[in-house]
């Protein structure tokens, strides 16, 4: 994972915690999962597909709202007032041009944003999955490999971040540590230029919105990966209207292959799919079976290892 180093000192500054979580999937090799209903799955697999859903219909009705919000409260704060000074210091009018461009995107960010979610997965989790995703997203788990997280590139227009927990304390505490590192990197920052100081604040506000949540969802460790057309087209990504629980909505189609030149690294479903777990059901051997053999069609090899069914004894409602 090589990071340009303007880049680097730009997450060291603004985004530290995004910075570690990214490195820290790099030194672990850590995986992701993907809980989902097994007819999404089924399609996933079959397919080599993942849909990118508009933000406004998810689950989660705070979605880039809460970040929004957090922005919004955040910047009428002590700590606050002392971000736009440490800006102020080194470019007057920068500050103000940020917060023009952010009025302007704030609707088009909550409205045309397309979001897939994985968490990530941890070692102890193969056989049994995490209860508390069983409960509230459906009854297969995909776990995948984390070689297209990790790829540095912007080919593909599509982006991942960890999504950060926090409420409007931990978020003022947040600016005032960025304000310190805004004072300490002023000859950085300041040599770097007017317009790049304004490149880099407004994917800070852009980043906060996009991939912040309430702390309450912490649990899911969820990694976002976010598409945003109205600022540039991916020929990897085909639009398509669907009905999606009688709700008539476009999703972005995600093509999942092994395409470099499209920024799609290893992506394809045989070195994408790490495993698959089959949540609590009535009828595991039945599931797990026709998995396995879906795996096997798509050029999975190993099934028998790759599919397990979670013996968690959870009744469906």
């Amino acid at each position: 994972m090589e990071i340009d180093p303007d880049d680097l000192k730009f997450a060291q500054i603004f985004h530290a915690e995004v910075l570690e979580a990214q490195l820290s999937v790099v030194a672990k090799n850590s995986r992701f999962v993907h809980y989902t209903s097994a007819d999404t799955a089924i399609k996933i697999i079959g397919n080599s597909e993942l849909w990118l859903r508009n933000a406004a219909v998810m689950n989660d009705y705070s979605e880039i709202s809460h970040g929004l919000e957090l922005i919004h409260h955040g910047f009428n704060s002590p700590e606050g007032e002392d971000f736009k000074a440490a800006v102020d210091g080194i470019f007057p009018e920068t500050r103000m041009r940020v917060s023009e461009l952010v009025d302007g995107w704030a609707a088009d960010w909550r409205l045309e944003t397309y979001i897939s979610c994985l968490s990530l997965h941890e070692d102890h989790e193969d056989e049994l999955g995490r209860l508390s995703m069983w409960r509230a997203y459906g009854d297969v788990a995909l776990v995948v490999n984390n070689t297209p997280m990790v790829a540095v590139t912007d080919k593909l227009g599509v982006f991942s971040i960890p999504v950060m927990y926090l409420d409007l304390p931990a978020f003022r505490a947040r600016l005032k540590s960025i304000s310190e590192k805004i004072k300490k990197e002023e000859a950085f920052l300041r040599g770097a230029g007017e317009e790049s100081l304004t490149n880099y604040l407004f994917h800070f506000f852009l980043n906060v919105a996009l991939g912040t949540k309430h702390p309450g969802f912490a649990e899911e460790k969820e990694w976002r990966i976010f598409y945003r057309p109205a600022e540039r087209t991916s020929e990897a990504l085909e639009r398509r209207l669907v009905v999606i629980g009688g709700i008539p909505q476009d999703v972005w189609v995600l093509h999942l292959e092994d395409d470099p030149e499209k920024g799609l690294h290893s992506a394809d479903i045989p070195k994408l799919l790490n495993r698959v777990i089959i949540g609590p059901t009535e009828h595991p051997y039945v599931s797990v079976q026709a998995f396995r053999r879906l795996l096997e069609k798509v050029g999975v090899e190993n099934t028998e290892e790759k599919v397990t069914a979670s013996t968690i004894p959870l009744r469906s409602q």
